[in-house]
């Protein structure tokens, strides 16, 4: 019956740490913050969440990223082109 002194001064330490164990209040700003719609609003991290751990988030960033991936495909050709064609 050695163990039972260290069960209990356990059961006691736990008892007694449980009310220190809290979020902190500045941990996290994600909750002041509102979730995008917009590339724009993507973009403003300061006002909008930019965590890619929301599902809503990443697809957003995903279609984005998409975004400006095609436009500078079909530019670049047209600017070869423009640039070329000049002289």
């Amino acid at each position: 019956m050695k163990i039972r002194p260290f069960l209990i001064a356990a059961l006691a330490r736990t008892l007694l740490a449980s009310p220190f164990v809290m979020a902190h209040p500045g941990g996290h700003d994600d909750d002041e913050k509102a979730m995008p719609k917009t590339c724009e609003q993507l973009a403003d991290t300061k006002r909008y969440i930019s965590d890619v751990a929301y599902p809503e988030v990443k697809k957003l960033k995903e279609q984005c990223d998409a975004a400006k991936k095609k436009p500078t495909a079909t530019q670049s050709p047209a600017t070869r082109r423009s640039s070329s064609g000049g002289n």
